[in-house]
């Protein structure tokens, strides 16, 4: 098997196929991780995660499971520590309905959580939040893990279990004879494999194979601080930004939205934008200083449910993109689901709402 891709989702696949016996080699045009896995703030849990389709909070509920598993694991093996933490949510609601929701929501699937109705609540959980947040919903079993980390362990992971990656392997067509995908080119190379995995993130639907792919670029840019270690706890959310804190201290301010194709330029108005936000939900962060901004691309399809399926005219191709802001909340259990597809095992997840003829 070829996955194309080595952001968390493809290497998740390629890990999960390996395990299951499979030959496999990824192939990945840049480094490693080095595009939206990297970028992101590595919640695990959809923001708003009521607002979402069924589809992504199955998956959702699933990688929580996993991820204590695999990162515990990945230590074990690499030495490694993607630092998983529970760090717990807060997300501000102001809308009585929509707490209503929320809570309706959570009481359906189990979730753990509880109203927040006062500042002074809150300061309990969080005592350097920021004034204005004062109602809504506290999630205090959501984790997080540091996403560069995770990668590295992944990374360090195949080099440890001999599974074949080729970096800055730029893959040009996939290749496909009589209605069956056959292998993959690159410049005048051809590789042959009996499957083909498109995991490429923003990049998925370039291929002419996967044109009908409903698969786009969203840029997201982000502010890191340098801050003392436990200065904040607690990750806090409001109207789409938030911050999370890290265990050396470090607190990632996240994010943009930008519908502006495959541009990962960074502004002085996104910064602007991000710095505001922030210093709202923490007003300490006025005072610590700005030690990097950036910017990723999400793999990003207008639902939020990714494609996890097998190409439904080509044999023995498969998708494995669309995860937008979830890749790795989402990409644990996509993975496993994806590696179960191709060696025609048993899924925990019905596969129907990721197909390529559902609605995405």
């Amino acid at each position: 098997c070829i996955v194309i891709g080595g952001g968390v989702i493809g290497l998740l696949t390629a890990r999960n196929l390996h395990r299951r016996g499979v030959d496999v080699l990824l192939l990945e045009r840049g480094a490693l991780g080095g595009e939206s896995s990297w970028a992101g703030g590595g919640i695990v849990s959809p923001l708003y995660p009521w607002r979402y389709a069924e589809a992504v909070n199955v998956l959702a509920e699933r990688s929580k499971q996993i991820y204590p598993v695999l990162v515990t694991e990945l230590l074990d093996e690499t030495g490694l520590d993607s630092e998983l933490r529970h760090s717990g949510l807060f997300i501000q609601v102001r809308e009585e309905a929509e707490i209503q929701t929320a809570m309706q929501w959570a009481d359906g699937l189990g979730v753990n959580m509880t109203r927040i109705t006062s500042h002074a609540e809150l300061r309990e959980l969080e005592p350097v939040a920021g004034e204005r947040l004062d109602l809504g919903v506290w999630l205090p079993d959501v984790m997080q893990v540091r996403n560069p980390r995770l990668v590295k362990a992944l990374a360090e992971s195949f080099r440890r279990r001999a599974i074949a990656f080729r970096e800055q392997a730029a893959v040009d067509e996939v290749i496909v004879e009589n209605g069956r995908a056959t292998g993959v080119r690159l410049g005048d190379e051809v590789i042959g494999a009996d499957t083909v995995i498109i995991a490429s993130g923003a990049w998925s639907a370039a291929f002419d194979v996967a044109a009908s792919v409903e698969v786009a670029p969203v840029k997201g840019q982000m502010l890191l601080y340098r801050g003392q270690p436990d200065r904040l706890h607690r990750i806090l959310l409001d109207e789409g930004h938030y911050i999370i804190p890290r265990r050396d201290g470090h607190i990632l301010a996240g994010s943009t939205l930008e519908n502006i194709g495959f541009d990962k330029h960074l502004s002085d108005a996104a910064r602007e934008e991000l710095h505001t936000a922030a210093v709202a939900l923490m007003p300490a962060l006025a005072e610590m200083p700005v030690e990097r901004q950036w910017a990723g691309l999400r793999p990003g399809t207008p639902s939020g449910v990714p494609y996890v399926c097998p190409h439904k005219n080509i044999d023995g191709l498969y998708i494995h993109a669309g995860h937008y802001r979830n890749g790795i909340v989402l990409g644990a259990a996509s993975a496993e689901m994806m590696a179960a597809m191709v060696c025609g095992q048993e899924m925990a997840i019905d596969p129907s709402p990721y197909a390529m003829t559902a609605p995405h």
